[in-house]
């Protein structure tokens, strides 16, 4: 049995390892940077070279690109030796504009954050580099095999980035906490706000009719059994129950049955809950989330109490007001149910281990 001790030496000993390896790797690109083989593969930089041919995020072909073209010697040196980690490499090449005789030893006393610190500064902007900076911005989105997931990542410029900073920490604090009095970590908030502002984007203002647009369902049916067994969306999207459920309170939709690539029958265009009955349960419940000790006003949502997809009918004794945190977050994010047992201005929530099968 491994000691603590020796475990953590051993992650440590990896970490050396690893930046043994792209020091090779920084020898490996300066000679073929020189030889100028991205222009030669028809790529727009040798960063978008590395990038497809190592198969990593552009981030690190940056940063390895970069490294390989400015390094301080000794850098090299200790990198190639193990005695520092690729990512303290790349933050000591970056304050390569500070003039020091020993820049290992100048910063050994900084971590990686601090080194960053420093840069930052030390940095001056000129004009000619804003621009380089403004062109380099970029968001990019990248789903799983089935789109039952997405991966963001990207670069802005300062002040675009405190821009869409503020922007999601200002609307992730508008969202109440959770049913348990917990509230989410930052970067579940941030995520949330984002797709409410992006919702908004599409949708109208929060304070407009919040129905979103025609959604296509295609349902998998087992001819056999007569069971769902799975559900995408028109532009490819595998749905689970909890999606599925929010597009019945909420949208226009259309459901076409299908075994495996064989449609068998197609729906009509149907709204979830009609605009007028949308406006008479708003104004039942006061404009406001019926949520227990929500005062939340924020795009609200009407939502099924027993849903839709379990057969519970789309008349006033079924629908609630929610604000998009409780029911876009809470219920089908999440999972809690409407504890059908509350008052009506006063709804609780179910947590799923107490209603949901595993």
């Amino acid at each position: 049995m491994k000691t603590t001790d020796s475990l953590e030496q051993e992650l440590i000993g990896l970490e050396r390892h690893i930046g043994r390896v792209r020091a090779r790797q920084m020898v490996l690109l300066a000679e073929l940077d020189r030889g100028q083989v991205a222009l030669a593969d028809g790529c727009r930089s040798m960063v978008e070279w590395t990038a497809g041919r190592l198969d990593v995020a552009p981030e690190t072909a940056s940063a390895l690109v970069r490294t390989s073209r400015t390094a301080d010697p000794s850098v090299e040196e200790a990198l190639a030796a193990g005695d520092v980690t690729f990512d303290r490499a790349v933050e000591l090449t970056r304050l390569s504009a500070i003039p020091a005789l020993d820049p290992i030893a100048r910063w050994a006393g900084f971590d990686i954050e601090g080194l960053r610190r420093e840069h930052a500064r030390a940095h001056r902007l000129s004009r000619h580099r804003e621009i380089d900076v403004f062109h380099d911005r970029y968001v990019a989105l990248q789903p799983n095999l089935d789109e039952s997931s997405w991966r963001l990542w990207g670069e802005l410029p300062g002040p675009d980035g405190r821009i869409v900073e503020r922007a999601l920490g200002e609307r992730a604090d508008m969202f109440p906490s959770l049913p348990d009095g917990s509230r989410s970590s930052i970067g579940q908030r941030r995520a949330d706000a984002l797709a409410s502002i992006a919702q908004d984007s599409l949708t109208g203002t929060a304070g407009a009719d919040t129905s979103t647009p025609l959604v296509t369902v295609f349902v998998d049916l087992d001819a056999t059994t007569r069971t769902i067994t799975g559900a995408t969306l028109d532009s490819g999207p595998t749905i689970g129950p909890g999606a599925l459920e929010e597009i019945l309170c909420n949208g226009r939709i259309e459901t076409i049955l299908t075994h495996g690539t064989t449609p068998l029958a197609v729906g009509r265009r149907t709204r979830a809950i009609a605009p007028a009955l949308r406006r008479a349960i708003l104004h039942r419940d006061g404009g406001g989330c019926t949520a227990d000790g929500c005062t939340s006003r924020h795009r609200l949502e009407v939502h099924h109490i027993v849903p839709a997809s379990a057969g519970g009918p789309t008349d006033p004794d079924n629908l609630t007001t929610l604000c998009w945190f409780h029911h876009h977050v809470v219920i089908h994010g999440l999972g809690h149910r409407i504890d059908p047992d509350t008052p009506p201005h006063r709804r609780r929530f179910l947590s799923p281990d107490r209603h949901d099968p595993p």
